[in-house]
Parts: structure tokens; sequence; C-alpha cells
């Protein structure tokens, strides 16, 4: 197995992290106002 540079973990796991928490935002958002195009201007950078 080769072996992976620590750094590139911590960013990837920053990353996907930050996506997650995206999505998460997002979906409740959704659930609670149930207006997509307004959820994706609060939840979008």
């Amino acid at each position: 197995m080769n072996k992976v540079n620590p750094i590139v973990i911590v960013a990837l796991v920053l990353v996907v992290g930050f996506l997650a928490f995206k999505i998460m935002s997002f979906l409740g958002c959704y659930v609670r106002i149930e207006d997509v195009d307004q959820c994706w201007k609060l939840t979008a950078w």
C-alpha cells in the first residue's frame, strides 16, 4: 500500500466535511421552507 501524505488526507476530510455541511444545510432549509430557489440562495456560496 502506498503511503499517502497526511496533508492530503486532512485537506480531503475538510473539503468533504464542508460539502456535507452545505448539503445538510440545504436539506434542512428545504424541509422547513420548501422553496428550492430560496434555499439555494441561502446555502450556496
